[in-house]
């Protein structure tokens, strides 16, 4: 990672994957790695969004709960994904992926870590 990389980042993030799609007439399944309450990076074979433009995405999080928000693509891999930007995520669903994010950052026990799928979850 650059230094004006690591600069931009603010939030914590997990590695992943995780389950995700695009809704729309036909929801397009997609997974999604670099979780963190800013955005994330995801891992697609289909055409990536144009940088800045704005769409949908859900999420499925290790504690089995789905949160929904508004993204826009803030960069294009060619051949492996594209990193986006949440934008309109409601509170409750922010409050749900910020506690999900911490509660994989202490199993593992780092800042930035993988998702470890067998995480106690009760």
């Amino acid at each position: 990672m650059t230094p004006s990389a690591s600069n931009r980042r603010q939030n914590i993030r997990v590695l992943g994957p995780f389950d995700g799609n695009r809704p729309g007439v036909f929801d397009m399944p997609l997974q999604i790695y670099d979780l963190s309450a800013g955005g994330c990076f995801v891992n697609s074979v289909h055409e990536a969004p144009a940088r800045g433009q704005f769409f949908s995405l859900r999420i499925e999080l290790p504690t089995g709960e789905t949160i929904v928000t508004k993204c826009e693509t803030a960069s294009v891999r060619p051949g492996f994904g594209y990193g986006v930007k949440f934008c309109q995520l409601s509170e409750d669903d922010r409050i749900r992926l910020e506690q999900a994010v911490e509660m994989i950052r202490q199993a593992a026990g780092a800042d930035e870590v993988a998702y470890v799928p067998n995480v106690d979850r009760a």
